[in-house]
């Protein structure tokens, strides 16, 4: 009996009683299978047995048939010189056990004949059960691995689609908080000619506040794609442990995810450098805001320089890097299949 793994239970994952069912029906029709396949083997031994039996009785027969055709003289006496009665008794008594001779000797090739027949069938029959029994139970062996193949191309697909799922819900996070950020900004130019006394510390208050919701929407897509990534893992690690025999499939499926993985993090390293390059642009309204408060003269000296000692944060520089190109344990299935 192999034994069942425990599945670790996460959000949107399988039911764990289906996963444990299925994986006990998996196990059950292997050792059925490896059963049947011993009983065979032994059916085929009885069988070899019983050839091997009657291929000896027959060439016992065989045996005994040159004994008695060795024994048989060749030099047979003439009773032609004893008396008439004597030499008729002795002459009948001859052709009877000539007779008795041919019946013997024809009798013998009829059983070793039969007996050659019989072992024949019995080997050929041997032979069609053994195959039809190999035959079984690699018919069963391919069935259960199809299965497993089946079941973890199930659970990798389940996978790379939550890890598309929570990639997308984090672009729509940063896309709804970019957009609100452009809007405030929009609002913010509209309304500098008509409050242009407390222009800069409206604005710093807006800046400071779009940037930390910047920041927290780079740090919850972090922690989305982190979550997916942790899920692909789990979902890899269960695979491994249920389908052995399937690893070089596996394989396959990590350096798939591997690849989606190094992909997701380039986009992100493409998303991290458009926002580090918007924020490049707001800095650069923010000299251009400061210049013109600067040409009104004295009027808004105290809004300037507040407006001076403004600083935006740095981007985090985990944003750069928000998946991993792949996890420990698939590297190590990697480095398992290429070293075998």
């Amino acid at each position: 009996m192999i034994q069942i793994p425990g599945f670790k239970t996460v959000l949107r994952g399988y039911d764990p009683t289906e996963v444990d069912r299925a994986i006990g029906d998996l196990a059950k029709a292997r050792d059925q299978a490896r059963s049947e396949a011993a009983d065979s083997a032994i059916e085929s031994t009885k069988l070899q047995a019983t050839v091997a039996q009657l291929e000896e009785q027959l060439s016992g027969y065989r045996t005994r048939l040159a004994a008695v055709e060795q024994n048989q003289p060749s030099d047979q006496p003439s009773f032609n010189d004893l008396g008439a009665r004597i030499g008729r008794m002795l002459a009948l008594a001859e052709d009877e056990a000539d007779e008795l001779k041919t019946r013997a000797k024809a009798e013998a090739e009829r059983l070793s004949a039969e007996a050659e027949e019989a072992a024949n069938q019995t080997k050929s029959a041997a032979d069609r059960y053994a195959r039809d029994v190999v035959s079984k139970a690699d018919t069963e062996a391919a069935r259960i691995v199809e299965a497993a193949k089946r079941q973890a191309d199930e659970i990798v697909d389940y996978a790379d689609r939550e890890a598309v799922a929570r990639r997308e819900e984090a672009e729509a996070v940063y896309e709804h908080q970019r957009a609100r950020a452009a809007a405030a900004a929009a609002e913010f130019e509209r309304s500098l000619a008509e409050r242009r006394d407390k222009a800069a510390e409206e604005f710093a208050a807006q800046m400071a506040a779009n940037e930390q919701a910047i920041n927290r929407a780079q740090e919850r897509q972090v922690a989305l794609e982190m979550e997916g990534d942790r899920a692909l893992a789990e979902a890899k690690l269960a695979a491994e442990s249920t389908i052995k025999a399937a690893r070089e499939e596996a394989i396959q499926h990590v350096e798939a995810a591997r690849l989606a993985a190094l992909k997701i993090r380039r986009e992100s390293e493409r998303e991290l450098q458009a926002a580090t390059g918007r924020r490049d642009a707001i800095n650069a309204q923010l000299a251009n805001v400061r210049q013109m408060l600067a040409t009104l003269g004295g009027t808004v000296a105290s809004p300037l320089a507040e407006l001076d000692e403004i600083e935006f944060a740095p981007i985090p520089s985990s944003a750069a890097s928000p998946v991993e190109t792949v996890t420990p344990e698939a590297a190590d299935v990697v480095d398992e299949s290429s070293q075998s």
